[in-house]
């Protein structure tokens, strides 16, 4: 890619550094990738342009060196994006001291150029609405937290995701939403009625509950089947109105239960609760597996929710949903990989149930996720084999923000209007400027330590039982 990049550069008349910051030089990243796809399937090993076929799946983008064509191509038709899988932390609360884990697992997701005396402050609170609305393209998002028991040891207590929420809705003259929050539940610790309690505090600000049902602190998880502290905590959402549930379902962490990180019981309970909407988070992707073509009786990855929605009899576009955070993000490198993850997930779990997740900000800004989706193609043979659809631009728009308006009741067109000239809509200019002045890491590239600081963090925390590089 290096000389790739060179030659590109040298077209466009630009020196390396700055263009490998253009679009042309995300082009020419994922011209890369469509190059190591053919590869390894014995394809060729060279080519100049990026629409070079890969096995399964490809990016489509023009010529690098042409960076107008390419920030066109790239830059979008003005999609509503919203990001419904997002992450900040608040660095001064009492997490630090209570949850020595969660802040292992945080510090080996923080931006490699984070320089902060404390580095927690580069997913501060400033850092997530700068990375998220004025460095990227998202209109809408939906902030999440990690597992946690509660807010002694939440990196963001309900009270300060309230307090972002108003915060970026100060920003907003014409009163539409910019942040969305839910509240992460552990039915599994304590009393279960101090739970159902908590679940009625502050309702009215609460987009969905969230349940992490292969963690504890224990290391024991739960099942929402579970009559005494699963179906509960469903039902009594239920009765307060808040019908949209979230699951972590796949992709590991700390103290996880696998056993209890399958979607089964989502599913099952999905049919209890028709007027309710679930929503998976990360579709049940594992890092640890490679998605290919769906096989039946698989205990890993994106089969065992297809398998699970066979079995209970969910069709497409039912109440189920999935979200792609982190998913996309690590698969946009293999783009064949990331063909079949897509493609089954828009075939089975449905076009109209898919949504956009970013996993922002421990990767950076989401922006370079978005422009690759963007150029993202499931191939034509792929289509024919499995079943799979075509990602055209009605399916991108659907999946970028359209499908999540539907499911939190939003309407993206009064959304817009109203946010045209609010300070974040009007400093993303400025932003894309900054960008083109500053070195960025790329969002989607494994990153490594680059410098002695970095080395130092990574080998201490060199034991975390997981982190998504």
């Amino acid at each position: 890619m290096v000389e790739a990049g060179d030659r590109a550069a040298r077209r466009a008349g630009v020196d390396r550094r700055a263009f490998l910051r253009s679009a042309g030089g995300v082009a020419a990243a994922l011209a890369t990738y469509n190059l190591v796809a053919c590869s390894t399937k014995g394809g060729p090993s060279a080519a100049s342009s990026t629409t070079t076929s890969a096995p399964g799946g490809s990016f489509s983008a023009p010529a690098p060196e042409d960076i107008p064509a390419c920030e066109q191509a790239l830059g979008g038709n003005g999609e509503f994006i919203f990001d419904v899988h997002t992450h900040h932390v608040m660095p001064d609360r009492p997490w630090v001291q209570t949850a020595p884990e969660t802040v292992g697992l945080v510090e080996g997701m923080l931006p490699p150029d984070c320089m902060a005396d404390n580095p927690l402050e580069c997913v501060n609170r400033a850092a997530y609405l700068h990375d998220v609305f004025l460095a990227s393209d998202t209109t809408v998002a939906l902030l999440s937290d990690v597992p946690n028991s509660g807010d002694d040891t939440a990196p963001v207590p309900f009270a300060d995701a309230l307090g972002t929420q108003q915060f970026a809705a100060e920003l907003t003259h014409g009163g539409a939403p910019r942040v969305l929050v839910h509240r992460v539940i552990a039915p599994n610790v304590g009393d279960i009625n101090a739970t159902l309690d908590g679940m009625a505090t502050n309702v009215g600000s609460v987009a969905a509950f969230k349940v992490y049902t292969a963690w504890g602190p224990d290391g024991r998880g739960f099942s929402l089947e579970d009559p005494v502290i699963g179906l509960p905590v469903v039902q009594h959402a239920h009765d307060l109105g808040v019908k949209v549930f979230v699951a972590h379902k796949g992709l590991p962490l700390v103290n996880f239960d696998r056993p209890h990180n399958r979607p089964d019981d989502m599913v099952a309970v999905s049919k209890l609760f028709p007027d309710m909407q679930f929503v998976i988070f990360h579709a049940a992707w594992d890092v640890n597996h490679r998605e290919g073509p769906y096989t039946t009786g698989a205990d890993i990855g994106i089969d065992t929710l297809l398998e699970a929605l066979d079995r209970h009899q969910v069709a497409p576009n039912s109440n189920i949903w999935v979200d792609l955070g982190t998913l996309w993000r690590r698969l946009l490198t293999d783009p064949t990989q990331a063909a079949h993850a897509l493609g089954k997930v828009l075939s089975r779990v449905g076009e109209e149930r898919v949504l956009w997740g970013t996993d922002a900000i421990w990767y950076g800004s989401p922006q370079a996720q978005i422009m690759a989706f963007r150029a993202f193609e499931i191939s034509a043979e792929f289509q024919e084999r499995f079943g799979y659809p075509a990602i055209t631009d009605a399916v991108r728009r659907k999946v970028f923000g359209l499908n999540a308006a539907t499911l939190f009741g939003l309407d993206p067109e009064a959304i817009r209007c109203a946010l045209a000239t609010d300070p974040l809509t009007a400093g993303q200019p400025q932003a894309a400027a900054l960008r083109d002045e500053e070195a960025l890491p790329s969002p989607w590239t494994p990153r490594g330590a680059t410098t002695r600081r970095e080395l130092l963090r990574t080998l201490a925390h060199a034991t975390t039982p997981w982190a998504p590089d």
